[in-house]
């Protein structure tokens, strides 16, 4: 039961992780708890995370109370839009925040936590999968250097305190991982330009042009493998670049480049198993495949049958040949 527990370091090589200076920007009466929190919310879907703290038990308490507001703010949103794309995100990210386990445990007396409030005598063993320890107090080298060493690669330290000299481990700044955004954006782009797709012809005043992203989706779903791997990369470096400050115009791509991979995953019978692109931006952090549900989805109150002939007579007919699939699945 507990073989996914790391009780060592895997190997002599320490994972290339990165931290992040953080200042607790909650204002007024806003806490430290509410600002981790916060920025939990943002990286929920990478995996597991730690929170160092000289009173964990006092901080859980704090932050558990901080994360049920988030959870009753999406609520709040999500009873606000009637845009299906939304209240699908909105459901499954409510959910997921419900269902998290927060503990003061160490990891080996409570390894099915998600969250975990550990102080220095309590962190010797970290969970498997663990992408996001927060500092809020100073551990001494030997004890940093055996918590690194049991991190997966690419993991990030956010460090409210500010005394740690991450460098001397060799930790590189999170702008190295935002930078990785951008560069995988830019394989993103490179691919859409070879095949006459502009992305931002898909948004119009803020909403995704119907006719534009099908006649893109049904360029994409001919060379469904590549794409859905080109998207993968950027929406993982993505997630582990977290929290991310974009301009509004290029959330807005990032938004329909998802939705276009969404699409193309739902119309591409063995192309990944896996769940795809789960979170996107800061704002909308979910967007769950879901195969029970995703036909629904793509088309609304369009029948599958209407959809074929539409798409038929404007020319698509890799889309259309795909809604066909997915029709003969559904009377298996």
């Amino acid at each position: 039961m507990l073989s996914f527990l790391r009780l060592t370091p895997r190997d002599t090589t320490m994972a290339k992780c990165y931290f992040e200076l953080r200042k607790q920007s909650a204002k007024g009466t806003d806490s430290v708890a509410a600002d981790i929190m916060r920025h939990l919310h943002t990286r929920q879907h990478l995996g597991k995370a730690v929170v160092m703290s000289d009173q964990p038990v006092a901080l859980l308490a704090a932050s558990r109370k901080q994360w049920l507001k988030l959870a009753r703010s999406i609520q709040k949103q999500r009873a606000s839009t009637l845009n299906a794309d939304k209240i699908l995100k909105y459901t499954h990210t409510i959910t997921h925040m419900q269902h998290m386990r927060f503990s003061a445990k160490p990891v080996l007396k409570d390894p099915d936590a998600d969250v975990y409030f550990l102080d220095k005598d309590t962190c010797s063993s970290m969970p498997l999968h663990c992408f996001s320890i927060y500092f809020t107090t100073q551990l001494d080298a030997e004890t940093t250097h055996r918590m690194l060493g049991q991190l997966p690669s690419e993991a990030l330290m956010i460090d409210y305190h500010h005394k740690m000299e991450w460098a001397k481990f060799g930790l590189q700044s999170k702008v190295v991982l935002e930078q990785q955004v951008a560069s995988e954006w830019g394989q993103v782009q490179q691919l859409l330009s070879a095949h006459h797709i502009d992305i931002n012809k898909l948004i119009q005043d803020g909403f995704h042009d119907i006719e534009a992203m099908d006649d893109a989706l049904d360029t994409l779903l001919s060379m469904s493998h590549r794409f859905l791997r080109i998207a993968n990369e950027f929406q993982r470096a993505l997630e582990l670049a977290r929290p991310l400050r974009i301009q509004r115009s290029l959330r807005q791509q990032y938004d329909a480049l998802v939705l276009l991979a969404y699409r193309v995953q739902a119309l591409s019978p063995g192309a990944y198993t896996q769940h795809f692109l789960e979170s996107y931006n800061e704002d909308d952090t979910f967007f769950l495949y879901d195969s029970a549900r995703h036909r629904k989805h793509l088309f609304g109150s369009e029948s599958l049958e209407r959809a074929v002939l539409r798409h038929r007579a404007a020319g698509r007919e890799r889309l259309a040949q795909a809604i066909m699939g997915a029709l003969s699945a559904a009377r298996v």
